[in-house]
């Protein structure tokens, strides 16, 4: 809860009117991030059979913007476990079967170790994601004292204009110390271009695991 509220306490210092750039800002724990990644960023209508011919129209208009995410990973002063390792490199081979070639990914540690984990970069690099999930510690190129800041300021630096620009905070309990059952609040400010960018949200969905996890459960 402490670190949910630094968080917090940083978006707002951060927040200022009349501000020119957009960035979202979510938030989720480690162990709903499978799930987290279904409902955010959903196949096209072409590839999901299931979707409905009334939300196709809707889904094609929504997918003409690319994605650019820089996920803010929790961490510990050491590695993460091996089963949060694990927990990783299964949502993010998930989530490479999400986005396209059009989307960019990068990743930031922060809390324990603060630093550029991987520099921004397509999805479809599968090998390179996992290679940085694997090691936290010895990936990190640019080390700093505060990784939300450095994560706000990366994505301030290389916003996409065209794209949907986010940051999604991986929270870990066992490394803040909180309990399973935290809640996320949801925000909205501004922000100052100059600094990070602006209506940021913090949103937390719970929904079912969609079969097609499975399959890349057993990869």
């Amino acid at each position: 809860m402490k670190t949910l509220t630094t968080i917090l306490l940083f978006c707002l210092m951060v927040s200022a009117s009349n501000a020119q750039q957009q960035v979202e800002t979510k938030s989720v724990l480690l162990d709903d991030f499978i799930s987290f990644i279904a409902e955010n960023y959903r196949l096209s209508s072409s590839d999901n059979l299931e979707d409905s011919d009334d939300d196709s129209e809707e889904d094609d208009n929504s997918e003409k913007q690319a994605n650019n995410i820089v996920f803010l990973i929790e961490t510990t002063k050491t590695n993460p476990s091996q089963e949060d390792v694990i927990s990783l490199k299964q949502a993010f081979r998930f989530l490479s079967k999400r986005l396209t070639e059009s989307d960019n990914i990068s990743i930031v540690a922060y809390s324990g170790m603060n630093g550029l984990v991987l520099e921004k970069t397509t999805p479809s690099e599968t090998k390179k994601i996992l290679n940085a999930l694997d090691d936290l510690k010895g990936q990190i190129d640019k080390k700093c004292r505060d990784g939300i800041a450095f994560a706000y300021d990366y994505i301030n630096k290389s916003y996409e204009k065209d794209s949907v620009n986010t940051i999604v905070m991986i929270r870990n309990p066992l490394a803040s110390n909180s309990t399973q059952n935290t809640k996320v609040s949801s925000i909205n400010y501004e922000q100052d271009k100059s600094k990070t960018g602006n209506g940021t949200a913090i949103v937390l969905t719970a929904i079912t695991l969609l079969p097609e996890l499975i399959a890349v459960i057993k990869d």
